[in-house]
């Protein structure tokens, strides 16, 4: 098969491997669609990877094309879409489906060969049928939106409620978009970059600010950029008793003097940390999406800016890390 293999770090390639072999409890995929995250650019180019070679992509979709065991029969020829995070099923929280907190995960892309190629192998318990009525494209896109709507549930945002966020990337956009379906009275979005404020209007920000201006008090600011000044930026702007939403990785080193500590404590402010989705059967993140989806209230096509086949991705992507053009999400179309 074909597959965008990871050689070493910073040297991506396109060159035939050997297509995967299931196991007891896994199934092969074709993949149809596989989505660029920020996060492989550093996994590329950072010398973030696990091991070498690699095969990343961790947002992708696509159709069983073979089972190991006889019993996931049922799974041939389905459209699905993939939990990427691999919980051990062992740990204290894998116990109370917890998967996101597991203690010893691992994770399809980076630990394990992952969706950009042609085929993929993946557990079937990762697996979640794709509705017919929600396309290859915004199935590949589940992981960030489910990772999104886990954010805001964690956040607990109320109906009304004045939210601002800071980084409109595809994060911060789909935080927005999730604020807003879930009522926010009104939603403001601070970037540095302008470029991207129209699409950000377009998907429900009511304004769109740099962040060097003046700011209007909020009940939830969410900082989605991993920028040391948006951390702060976002404290500051929050009302007493507010929450600020803490969902960008930070690539750098936070300091917080005595004054910006005296912030959360005088303002009696709740910090929240999220990382990843809830896979649970009760409380799946996962689930929810893909019911929104089908149900036409929710939709993940107007972040995708690019599309690109497996023979165009490994030029794309270095430009995509010499940030040659403004990009939103960017399909992988094997």
């Amino acid at each position: 098969m074909k597959a965008l293999v990871l050689e070493e770090k910073g040297v991506l390639s396109l060159r035939e491997v050997k297509t995967p072999v299931p196991r007891e409890g896994e199934v092969l995929i074709k993949v149809r669609a596989a989505g660029i995250c920020g996060s492989d650019l550093p996994r590329i180019f950072g010398g973030q990877a696990y091991f070498y070679p690699l095969i990343p992509g961790h947002e992708f979709s696509g159709e069983v094309a073979k089972v190991a065991e006889e019993e996931d029969e049922e799974w041939l020829g389905e459209r699905v879409t993939v939990y990427p995070l691999l919980p051990c099923r062992d740990c204290e929280y894998c116990e109370v489906g917890q998967y996101e907190l597991c203690n010893n995960y691992g994770y399809l892309g980076s630990r394990q060969n992952g969706g950009f190629a042609e085929f993929v192998v993946a557990p079937v318990e990762n697996l979640l049928p794709l509705p017919t009525s929600v396309s290859w494209e915004e199935g590949a896109l589940s992981e960030p939106g489910a990772v999104t709507l886990h954010a805001l549930r964690r956040a607990h945002p109320e109906v009304g409620d004045r939210v601002a966020v800071f980084g409109l990337g595809p994060i911060g956009l789909l935080c927005g978009m999730w604020a807003k379906l879930g009522g926010a009275r009104m939603l403001t979005g601070y970037d540095v970059d302008e470029q991207k404020f129209p699409l950000a209007r377009a998907l429900g920000f009511d304004l769109t600010l740099s962040p060097a201006g003046e700011k209007e008090e909020v009940d939830l600011a969410i900082e989605a950029s991993g920028s040391n000044r948006a951390l702060l930026d976002a404290l500051r702007i929050v009302r007493k008793k507010g929450k600020v939403l803490l969902v960008g990785n930070q690539g750098q080193d936070v300091n917080l003097n005595p004054q910006e500590i005296g912030i959360i404590l005088r303002r009696e402010l709740t910090v929240v940390g999220t990382w990843n989705s809830d896979f649970s059967s009760l409380n799946s993140d996962w689930k929810r999406l893909l019911e929104l989806e089908e149900r036409g209230r929710f939709s993940l096509s107007p972040l995708i800016s690019h599309r690109v086949t497996l023979e165009e991705a490994p030029s794309f992507i270095m430009e995509m890390q010499q940030k040659h053009f403004p990009y939103t999400k960017v399909i992988i179309e094997p």
